[in-house]
């Protein structure tokens, strides 16, 4: 069980380095300085609505991959009662990033709400 913990933050540290060239794309033109990303109660809404769309988005991708995977483990365990419970458990886990890819985007509208303060 640790050996697995260690490999799986190895995957993650090996990920986030292999992820640094985008920070360099991020640095924009060299000598520009860019105007404020938030001036006024609007701009935090849209900030928080694209933030919540695309990782609404991401995890609802990973969702439905981890469904239909875990739809062929099952159909491929057979007789295998440790195949078939993996396969449980990971659909299981997928239906709950599916409801939860769901709430991310279903939270914006009550974010609008609360941010711009137009309470009924």
């Amino acid at each position: 069980m640790k050996k697995d913990f260690i490999k799986k933050i190895g995957v993650g540290i090996g990920a986030g380095f292999a992820l640094l060239p985008l920070i360099v794309l991020a640095i924009g033109i060299p000598g520009e300085v860019p105007g404020p990303i938030i001036t006024s109660p609007a701009d935090i809404t849209r900030l928080v609505s694209t933030i919540l769309n695309w990782t609404g988005g991401v995890i609802m991708t990973v969702a439905l991959i981890m469904l239909l995977w875990s739809a062929i483990l099952y159909l491929a365990g057979g007789a295998s009662e440790a195949a078939q419970k993996k396969a449980k458990s990971m659909l299981l886990y997928s239906i709950i990033g599916i409801v939860v890819a769901i709430l991310a985007f279903s939270v914006q509208p009550f974010l609008d709400t609360l941010l711009r303060g137009r309470f009924s």
